[in-house]
């Protein structure tokens, strides 16, 4: 890679870096009294904490802490790690709707705001998910951060099957930039309002 790549590369990042900062702080003042409510719907409806968090796989496969509003019975975890389905029995009344609207997912605006998320990039990966992959993929698909929403969150989720969010998350990461970012904001709000492809 020339030079001038490499600056092009950094600069890009780097303006990246600071929208994610300005757009998640925003999100974080303005979405607040949803995060108190949402708390609190948590908290009178089933036992158990109100975030639920988790070891993820995060840029260069560096393990971090994600956040998330709990959904499911804080039993749910016993089995060990699992993927989840849309009747999935474990997921509570309330964790159902945070689900279908992706509001479960606001507190990860504090890991963007932290640095170890994006508010675009692949899905933050739990490490049994990497098993069938092979060493060149995890390469790529590390190379980024991951993100709140993505390419396989818009294209279908938990629609679509595990080799094509393998794929969708690949061409994320070699292909990104701000421009494909802006395009994935636009579809994931979308996807949202016609709650598509939830789990």
């Amino acid at each position: 890679m020339a030079p001038s790549e490499v600056d092009l590369l950094t600069r890009s990042y780097a303006l990246k870096r600071v929208v994610d900062i300005a757009l998640s702080l925003a999100g974080i003042c303005v979405l607040s009294p949803v995060l108190i409510a949402i708390a609190f719907a948590i908290r009178i409806s089933s036992r158990g904490p109100i975030i639920f968090r988790q070891q993820r796989l995060g840029l260069h496969e560096r393990p971090f802490e994600i956040m998330k509003f709990r959904t499911m019975h804080v039993d749910a975890e016993q089995q060990g790690p699992q993927f989840t389905s849309q009747h999935d029995p474990r997921i509570t009344r309330v964790g159902r709707v945070l689900r279908n609207t992706s509001l479960d997912e606001l507190p990860q605006l504090f890991n963007v705001l932290g640095g170890s998320m994006s508010l675009i990039g692949p899905r933050p990966y739990v490490g049994f998910e990497l098993e069938s992959m092979n060493k060149t993929e995890r390469r790529i698909r590390a190379s980024v951060k991951p993100g709140i929403s993505g390419l396989a969150q818009v294209s279908g989720r938990s629609s679509i099957d595990q080799d094509d969010i393998v794929r969708l998350d690949q061409e994320y990461a070699t292909e990104n930039s701000l421009s494909m970012d802006l395009r994935i904001v636009f579809r994931t709000i979308s996807v949202v309002l016609r709650q598509r492809g939830t789990n």
